[in-house]
């Protein structure tokens, strides 16, 4: 993680403003429309000599590309691998899949009362191709162990197991195929081992207590780590971010000596501010109870205009949701997705992973009927491009609202990604410093347009971008 120093910071917007007299009134002498011009404009200011670290790949999802319908004509591998997703989480990937035995711990082992030490007893076959068609699209694995969320009126397996010393067990065979090879198994060293989702939604994912659910998150992570010490293991994949549900989960841990490798949590909402800055507040939570270097995974996040409640109980509504232009999956979703990856990058967040990558119910990148790619799916894909510059740079501009990431390559190539999101800024003018390439290339994603060649005024090191009407996202290149 890079931070950002404030008074760097200062002196580098310093210089931007420097450069708005510059690019509007070169001559120095501020006619009224010159002064009228600065103030309507954005100055975003690129300084390709100043290196900020590496652009962080934050972009992971919750699940791969489905199996369920590949031979139906919605393979969705190719687009997948585009995005160039670090981690998939797997958590209700049964949902992505119907009619599948996937994932969950009593999909795997169907019988609780089969012996859990008897290879025989477990069925591997299915999640096994899932998982390696996600290691083959260039996405490694986080497996959450237990089970998907419930939205039937009767619950059936999101009740606390009869046994956790047993539950453990399986817990336990499940990442000894993996990762040892039991079992007819694999080596895929698979690190990362959540325990259970969301035990603070009652009835659809827990049924039990949270003190139900501490005693076997400490009982399971405690075996998995003595068993397997280089493993992460972590949770509790909280529904939300508050102190009253997060500090006496870490306190628990501390006092029982249960090992937090990952501490995880979920955001489902509108505001860039507040997803932004909640990787450093958990990062004071765990450091003031001694877990200095327990990792950040904000493992579900989504833009979300819209009430739970009246979701579910409004089949209009629900559609005007997830289909509208103005919805979960519309061009405010999209900028939404490009400015979190951007402010992400000076925060300690160790992972991100977006709800979803594919399929469930409208929450995905891609159309549940038909497969095709959302707005969302064109912010992602702007963010993975950002990843073959690798290299950051200093950005930053004079407009909040607008969010600046750019980087560079080893070749040299350089790229920077603008995200405007509900901005009501003026033209973006982009003053890159340090710029010897000729060759311009910019791409828009708005309400019109995915990711499309538009033309720019390039001239100087100077790129002349459109005024944002609401949210847009800009991606430039120059060789």
């Amino acid at each position: 993680m890079t931070n950002q120093n404030p008074s760097k910071q200062a002196n580098f917007m310093a210089s931007a403003m420097v450069a708005v007299s510059l690019i509007v009134c070169p001559s120095g002498i501020a006619s009224a429309q010159s002064q009228e011009t600065a103030q309507a404009d954005t100055i975003a200011m690129v300084d390709f000599g100043q290196s900020k670290g590496e652009i962080r790949a934050l972009n992971g999802a919750n699940l791969g590309p489905p199996l369920a319908v590949q031979a139906s004509g919605l393979n969705l591998n190719e687009p997948y691998k585009a995005l160039k997703i670090p981690y998939a989480r797997l958590h209700d990937v049964p949902l992505d899949n119907p009619g599948m035995r996937l994932v969950d711990i009593q999909h795997i082992f169907g019988n609780w009362e089969a012996d859990a030490s008897d290879p025989k007893n477990y069925y591997f076959d299915q999640t096994d191709d899932y998982i390696r068609n996600c290691i083959e699209n260039g996405t490694d694995i986080i497996f959450r162990l237990g089970t998907s969320i419930e939205h039937s009126i009767n619950n059936y397996y999101s009740h606390p197991p009869k046994d956790f010393e047993k539950w453990t067990e399986i817990c336990l065979n499940i990442i000894r195929h993996y990762n040892e090879g039991w079992a007819n198994g694999h080596r895929w060293n698979i690190r990362y081992w959540e325990i259970w989702n969301e035990p603070n939604v009652k009835r659809k994912m827990w049924t039990g207590t949270m003190a139900d659910y501490y005693r076997l998150y400490v009982t399971s992570a405690k075996r998995i780590k003595s068993e397997f010490p280089d493993l992460k293991v972590g949770g509790p994949a909280f529904a939300g971010l508050s102190e009253k549900m997060v500090v006496p989960f870490i306190k628990h841990c501390r006092e029982h000596e249960a090992p937090l490798d990952f501490l995880s949590w979920h955001f489902y909402g509108i505001s860039t501010k507040a997803i932004i800055s909640q990787p450093g507040q958990a990062r004071k939570w765990l450091d003031k109870e001694g877990f200095h270097d327990t990792e950040l995974h904000l493992n579900e996040w989504h833009y979300f205009p819209a009430n739970f409640n009246k979701l579910n109980s409004d089949q209009k509504y629900r559609r005007n949701v997830f289909e509208g232009p103005d919805g979960c999956n519309g061009i405010d979703a999209a900028a939404f997705i490009t400015a979190v990856l951007t402010g992400w990058q000076d925060t300690p967040l160790t992972m991100g992973n977006y709800y979803t990558a594919t399929g469930i119910w409208g929450f995905g990148l891609f159309h549940v009927n038909d497969g095709l790619p959302y707005k969302t799916y064109h912010g992602m894909l702007a963010f993975a491009k950002m990843l073959d510059h690798p290299l950051r740079v200093e950005a930053g501009s004079t407009d909040a609202s607008i969010k600046i990431l750019a980087g560079e390559n080893a070749s040299g190539a350089k790229a920077v990604l603008v995200t405007a999101f509900k901005s009501n800024a003026g033209r973006i003018v982009l003053d890159l410093k340090g710029v010897q390439g000729k060759d311009l290339k910019v791409l828009k994603l708005d309400r019109e347009n995915d990711l499309v060649p538009i033309q720019a005024e390039y001239k100087g090191g100077r790129v002349i971008l459109d005024k944002p009407v609401g949210s847009c996202v800009f991606l430039v290149t120059v060789l």
